[in-house]
């Protein structure tokens, strides 16, 4: 058997970084330890998959160094959602950010987010159930 772990995010503020993906995205907190000197969180998408996690502290960029999202090698993933209007809406709200423009591929809308620590994903939607290709 081969398959994807859990997603493991490094964040500089882990209740904002919290915050911003548990009520961002409504996932569900499975798992939260904090101590004095470190946090975890482990959260869980409504609909199965790897989990993410959270961890804290890590290191802030520079003031005035920290590059451009995107522009530095990490990893990529997507978020699918149905509620694609809702969802990007959340996101921003919680401290997150569109980073360029919404694009559209087979009738479907993609846009890419960057969170408050500039991980960057992106948000895809989704068709509603029962949408067909026509």
């Amino acid at each position: 058997m081969l398959s994807i772990g859990d997603i493991q995010i490094y964040v500089t503020d882990f209740e904002r970084a919290l915050k911003f993906w548990a009520e961002g995205l409504g996932l569900r907190v499975a798992e939260k330890e904090v101590t004095a000197h470190s946090a975890y969180a482990r959260l869980e998408f409504p609909d199965g998959g790897p989990a993410l996690g959270l961890l804290a502290p890590a290191d802030p960029w520079e003031p005035g160094t920290r590059p451009e999202p995107g522009s530095r090698p990490g990893i990529g993933f997507d978020i699918a959602t149905s509620d694609f209007e809702d969802t990007l809406v959340r996101l921003i709200e919680f401290g997150g950010r569109q980073v360029g423009r919404i694009e559209t591929y087979n009738d479907l809308r993609l846009v890419t987010i960057a969170d408050p620590d500039d991980t960057t994903f992106d948000l895809l939607e989704l068709p509603e159930e029962g949408e067909v290709d026509g």
